[in-house]
This record gives C-alpha cells, structure tokens and sequence, in this order.
C-alpha cells in the first residue's frame, strides 16, 4: 500500500520484517567506509573492550534501520527527499547473527509552504533485535508527496 502525506496519522505504527546482521555485512561496510576499527574486524580486541566479540558499526545499524522502513514499501514512489536525522541514539551493541526489524511512529505531519504538492512527515524509528532489546531510536524527517491530479504515483 503507497502512502501519501494524507494518508500518515498522528501516533501511527508500523512494524517492519527482521533481518539478519552478518558478519560479512560487517566487514563490507568497514572497507566502503574505511571505518576499519578493531570493535568493527578483531574479536580479541573487541572482547578486551568489554563486548562478547565483533559489533556492527552504529550507522550500519542506523542504515540498516533506514532500509527496512524502505522495505515496507509504503513510500517507494511517494518520499520526494530525506529531509533529516536527529536524536539519534546507539542503545546496545549488534553482533554478527543478531537479527532486528524495527518498529516505527509517526511523530507529526505538517504542510510546507515551499512545497505545496508535499508535507513533511517525521517518523520515530526504534531497532529492536530479537531478544526485544532496543538497540537504536532515531528520528527522521520526510519529505512526502501529496494526492492530487499531478502527483499521482
């Protein structure tokens, strides 16, 4: 089901699929970065911080979340920008084999006055992993077209 601004409620929810968090997942995102941390690639050393081994990168995580409320489908032909990220928050380390889906809310909507044939929509975003602990909340802010006879999808 495609969404427009419209159609997004105050307090609204949505839960996406779980995905998995590979080690290999991991390593991709440490050499298109070049955030080559030792938390991110050695165990020992990882272990040596206080971790029980390797942990993902908190933007892979972050970026991760992102792609499942892409996966939703419900604004892939209706979201016109990325408009922000804030408050942004890493509540627990991710590691290889952890899977997490994320639960979403819809904070507000509102009009812009720069763009008439859209509205902006600011989203909650919390990744959950499968023990239902939190392991990130981060806010987004969307740019999001609205119905009408020019801006079908």
């Amino acid at each position: 089901m495609l969404l427009f601004h419209e159609d997004f409620k105050d307090g609204q929810k949505f839960v996406s699929k779980e995905r998995e968090i590979t080690h290999d997942d991991i390593q991709k995102f440490a050499n298109l970065t070049g955030d080559l941390n030792k938390l991110h690639l050695e165990q020992e050393f990882a272990k040596s911080a206080g971790f029980s081994g390797i942990v993902a990168h908190g933007v892979l995580t972050l970026s991760i979340a992102i792609g499942l409320w892409h996966s939703l489908d419900l604004t892939n032909g209706t979201i016109l920008a990325f408009a922000g990220l804030s408050n942004v928050s890493f509540k627990a380390p991710v590691y290889p084999g952890d899977r997490i889906h994320i639960e979403a809310q819809v904070l507000s909507k509102r009009e812009l006055a720069s763009r008439p044939n859209a509205g902006l929509v600011r989203l909650k975003l919390a990744g959950i992993n499968s023990r239902k602990e939190t392991v990130l909340e981060a806010e987004l802010a969307l740019i999001i077209k609205k119905k009408g006879p020019t801006n079908r999808a």
